[in-house]
């Protein structure tokens, strides 16, 4: 794979050629002003010229670049903005600073080398890390034996792997065995500092990797500081909320296992696109760009991007006006937005704001500081989709994501051949597992059941939890018959489970499961839905503890 210094060098090539190509086109503008220096169209042109090279040149090592043309683009501004009959443009002015650009760019050695992407930025830099069928570890470091085997239940029981330590020394000898996904950490411990501890698992090899999270006995705001500083993901006070802790556990480790956040750059400056899509690219993310944002729309449907980057110079329109476009649309309302512009001024970014834009960063734009912007907007609008569209308790979707996820399949349905089938499972008499056995001992078996689904179905498949008991299933290219085997052996391995409370030693569940192939020539979400739950109602009627697909003649089909 090239390396980011390579990619640097061939864009710097091409960049050195287009903005010969650019002066040209300068001094060809230039010689229209001069006969003609009340021109305003040529000024708008000489304008843009100048606003490209001012957001491009810093990028490719050229510092003096980037200040020229703010110079130009900062004069012919001025020009347009008041009475350019009266006040024509002084050409003379102007190819003082195309003179100092043509002998930069004849030198063509700039001021910089490429700005790196894993050196010092390796804290901004995400990790991606593709999901894989084994369980993740943690490591759980208490000196309370009862702390440690509540843990470690709790770790278990959501689908993970325990491991102890009572200790420093005993986590060091943990931690020199293998790094896990995640630790939990008890503070105070015996015997030292808890917080150095965590800053040596920092230090280790792929030691940022894992999820932190500190349990503390200590309630102080100092102590929450620290446990930033160190390098810790997260801090909870005893008593601990531990449905809260888990989650919060679980959204950590997720993210290290999501695919590589999509970037949509909106930018019509070859120059700056190409830099900003290696740059971003370099560092771990997919990237496409838009440069007529005619197109715009048809990026935005196909791509389905994760974050959006906004020139606000563009032909046509201008970014703002895209932002407001996005801002319409209320799936959009978690997208990031940030601009990108040469417009430092005061009122540019009150109107970024207004447009609902989420920042706004002037060109040239330091890598390091749009490398941070970019990873942090991430991750505060991955955590907010994690709240508005994940459940609680079983991390799967939530119904109502669940449902604009079913109109989705039927929408592109309609568009393409092959099956796809609705599977909606329902836990046998659960109202009176909750009586029998409590609250906890129901979410148990929610848990369980959703850990199972997770496990035994595709990435591509989507699962949620559409009601109190119920979880809906889409799966893709299964038919009719397919899809009941499977969920014939997902209610068999679920009534294999055994399920432990603190009261009881345990107990069983079983689920029965209703099937409905969609056919989107006729059916919409709604009558999709029915027919899977006129099955279940079917399987129920049949004794439970069984699959049924959907038959319009009202007799249960077996196969």
């Amino acid at each position: 794979m090239q390396s980011w210094k390579e990619t640097f060098g061939e864009l710097k090539e091409k960049y050195l050629r287009r903005s010969t190509e650019r002066l040209a086109e300068i001094l060809e503008i230039l010689d229209g002003l001069f006969s003609n220096p009340g021109d305003e169209e040529l000024v708008r042109r000489l304008s843009k010229n100048f606003h490209w090279l001012a957001g491009s040149g810093s990028m490719y090592g050229f510092q003096q670049v980037s200040q020229l043309g703010a110079e130009g683009e900062q004069y012919c501004e001025t020009i347009l903005r008041g009475n350019i009959s009266e006040n024509p443009v002084d050409v003379n002015k102007l190819k003082t600073i195309i003179s100092e650009l043509s002998s930069i760019f004849s030198r063509g050695d700039g001021d910089g080398d490429a700005p790196p992407v894993t050196s010092n930025l390796d804290s901004s830099a995400p990790s991606f890390i593709p999901e894989t069928s084994g369980k993740p570890t943690i490591l759980i470091i208490d000196e309370d034996q009862s702390n440690l085997s509540t843990l470690s239940s709790l770790v278990e029981e959501n689908g993970m792997v325990a491991r102890t330590s009572r200790n420093i020394a005993q986590a060091i000898t943990e931690l020199m065995r293998g790094m896990p996904d995640g630790l939990f950490v008890e503070i105070p411990l015996p015997d030292g500092d808890a917080y150095e501890l965590i800053e040596k698992v920092r230090a280790m090899p792929q030691g940022e990797e894992p999820a932190i999270i500190i349990v503390s006995k200590q309630t102080g705001f100092l102590d929450k500081v620290r446990s930033i500083h160190c390098g810790a993901d997260a801090h909870f006070e005893k008593p601990v909320d531990l449905k809260a802790m888990l989650r919060r556990l679980r959204y950590l480790l997720d993210k290290k296992r999501q695919d590589p956040p999509r970037i949509l750059s909106v930018e019509d400056d070859p120059d700056q696109a190409a830099f900003i899509r290696a740059f971003l690219e370099s560092a771990g993310y997919q990237v496409r760009t838009c440069t007529d944002p005619k197109h715009f729309d048809s990026y935005m449907s196909q791509f389905q991007p994760d974050l959006v980057l906004l020139d606000v110079m563009l032909p046509g329109m201008t970014g703002y006006e895209l932002a407001r476009y996005i801002r319409q649309d209320e799936r959009h309302a978690t997208l990031p937005v940030l601009f990108l512009t040469t417009q430092g001024q005061l009122d540019a970014r009150i109107e970024s704001a207004r447009a609902g834009g989420d920042d706004h960063l002037v060109k040239p734009v330091p890598p390091a500081l749009l490398l941070n912007s970019v990873s942090s907007r991430l991750e505060r609008s991955r955590f907010l989709k994690t709240l508005l569209h994940k459940d609680g308790l079983t991390n799967l979707l939530n119904h109502t994501s669940f449902m604009e996820q079913g109109q989705a399949a039927v929408a592109q349905q309609k568009r393409r051949q092959g099956a796809v089938s609705l599977i909606i499972l329902d836990v046998d008499y659960f109202k009176s597992i909750n009586e029998r056995h409590g609250y906890p001992g129901g979410d148990k078996v929610l848990v369980a059941l959703s850990l199972l689904l997770r496990k035994r179905l595709r990435q591509s498949d989507i699962i949620g939890r559409i009601s109190g008991d119920e979880f809906g299933i889409i799966a893709e290219s299964l038919d009719e018959k397919e899809a009941v085997a499977l969920a014939t052996r997902i209610l068999s391995d679920f009534a294999a489970i055994q399920h432990v409370t603190m009261s009881h030693s345990g107990f069983y569940a079983t689920c029965s499961a209703g099937v409905a192939v969609l056919d989107a020539k006729v059916m919409s979400l709604e009558g999709w839905l029915t027919h899977a739950y006129l099955a279940l109602q079917e399987a129920k009627s049949q004794g439970r503890n069984c699959a049924v697909a959907f038959n319009p003649q009202g007799s249960a089909k077996h196969f």
